[in-house]
């Protein structure tokens, strides 16, 4: 099933999304990845993915703001949000934004592909945990 899922990656740090390219395209997923907010929106206008894994501190544009500009646009789309802080702020802002999913940097392989299954809708949907 996740072989038609197409993911589209945010990230501003290229080492991070040639990471990610690997891990989801060994788990079977289309991936396409991009550097900033404004890529993200010019590429789901043309090829909309089924799931957006988008960093929250980007510059021009954060990740917050692509999450409202996607979710308001392709309200289909699945979101998980992707930062290094574990901010409560930021967690709650995401899910009033849409977001399905939440992941702290540096990633943990098992905890992003239980959110990649969510987003995917091979798991149930459990919204993101509240930091402590």
């Amino acid at each position: 099933m996740t072989e038609s899922k197409k993911v589209l990656i945010v990230d501003d740090e290229p080492p991070i999304r040639a990471i990610l390219t690997r891990w989801l395209k060994g788990w079977g997923y289309g991936v396409r990845d991009v550097g900033s907010a404004s890529e993200a929106l010019d590429i789901m206008a043309t090829e909309p993915a089924d799931i957006v894994l988008c960093d929250v501190a980007m510059p021009e544009h954060d990740g917050l703001w692509l999450a409202e500009q996607v979710h308001a646009q392709w309200p289909r789309t699945a979101i998980i949000m992707a930062t290094g802080r574990d901010d409560p702020r930021t967690v709650r802002t995401s899910r009033t934004l849409g977001a399905i999913a939440y992941v702290i940097k540096p990633f943990d392989p098992v905890m992003l592909r239980e959110a990649l299954d969510v987003a995917s809708g091979l798991a149930p949907f459990r919204p993101p945990a509240e930091p402590r």
